[in-house]
C-alpha cells in the first residue's frame, strides 16, 4: 500500500504541481514504531488494529491511519460486485437489449431494494404521487 499510495498523483486541475496520498518515507520511519505500539494489545484482528490504530495514535502516526482508514473500506471480496453483474444479465436480456444505462441502472436499484408488494406502501406512494406537481399530458 505504501508503494501505490506514496506515489505522486497529479491534481484535478491539472497542473504541474503533483502531490502524494501519504508521504511514503515518514510511513516507512514510523512501521517499527507503529507494530511495536499495535504489538501491545496482544493478538488484534487486521481491523480491531485498524481501528486501535484510528483511534489511539492519530497523532503519532499520521500516515499510518490514513492507510488504515483506506484498508477499512477496501472490500475484501468481489462478492457484491458478482451480485450486481448477476442482477444486470438477469434485467438485460436479449430481448432487453436495448435498454439504456440509465434505466438498467435504475432496475437494478428496484430489485436489489427487495421491497415486495407485501410490504409495499401503496398509500405512501399514492400521497406523494397526488403531491408532486401537476404534469401535462
Amino acid at each position: 500500500m505504501l508503494g501505490h499510495f506514496g506515489q505522486e498523483i497529479a491534481s484535478e486541475d491539472d497542473s504541474a504541481t503533483a502531490t502524494t496520498f501519504i508521504d511514503a518515507a515518514s510511513a516507512k520511519r514510523d512501521a517499527i514504531p507503529m507494530m511495536t505500539a499495535l504489538r501491545s494489545y496482544g493478538g488484534l484482528h487486521f481491523s480491531s488494529a485498524c481501528e486501535m490504530l484510528i483511534r489511539d495514535y492519530a497523532e503519532i502516526f499520521p500516515e499510518w491511519v490514513k492507510l488504515a482508514k483506506v484498508a477499512c473500506v477496501i472490500p475484501v471480496s468481489s462478492v457484491p460486485a458478482e451480485r450486481g453483474f448477476s442482477l444486470q444479465n438477469r434485467i438485460k436480456t436479449a430481448q432487453r437489449s436495448r435498454l439504456g444505462e440509465g434505466r438498467v441502472t435504475r432496475l437494478m436499484r428496484i430489485a436489489s431494494s427487495r421491497d415486495t408488494l407485501d410490504t409495499f406502501d401503496f398509500n405512501s406512494a399514492a400521497a406523494r404521487f397526488t403531491a408532486a406537481k401537476y404534469r401535462k399530458k
